[in-house]
């Protein structure tokens, strides 16, 4: 045990050698000190910052509904003459395909909405303009 824990002293991660298990092998733990090799050669993802996933169009779909909404309520009958939305074009295909009664609801609330779909938009990203 003693040659063992002299030939950790040259390694540069603090280790421990504990003693003997029922196979007869030794229990030792070594901390790691460096980053590991997948964060020192990757960064992460621009698009989903390293969280590996992304709100579906369908979540971001409810989650302009629940804007339109809250906007409603600020705008209060003032004179909108034009609403403008701009998404990413995945949202907009599910506004205009399989989420027909979300974009209608959101039209009860603000009115007619001139959908814009830009590909620079993030998928979770979304804005309206009223002129």
């Amino acid at each position: 045990m003693q040659t063992l824990q002299e030939a950790l002293q040259g390694d540069k991660s603090p280790t421990k050698v504990l003693s003997f298990n029922d196979f007869g092998l030794v229990i030792m733990t070594r901390k790691r000190v460096k980053q590991s090799l997948e964060r020192t050669l990757c960064s992460p993802c621009a698009y989903c910052q390293g969280a590996g996933l992304i709100k579906s169009p369908q979540t971001i779909c409810y989650e302009i509904l629940e804007e339109a909404r809250r906007l409603a309520r600020g705008l209060d009958g003032e004179g909108v003459k034009q609403t403008t939305l701009r998404i990413n074009p995945e949202v907009a295909r599910a506004l205009r395909s399989t989420e027909r009664d979300v974009l209608a609801e959101i039209e009860d609330y603000l009115g007619a909405v001139d959908i814009t779909s830009e590909s620079q938009i993030h998928q979770e990203q979304f804005d309206f303009a009223f002129i």
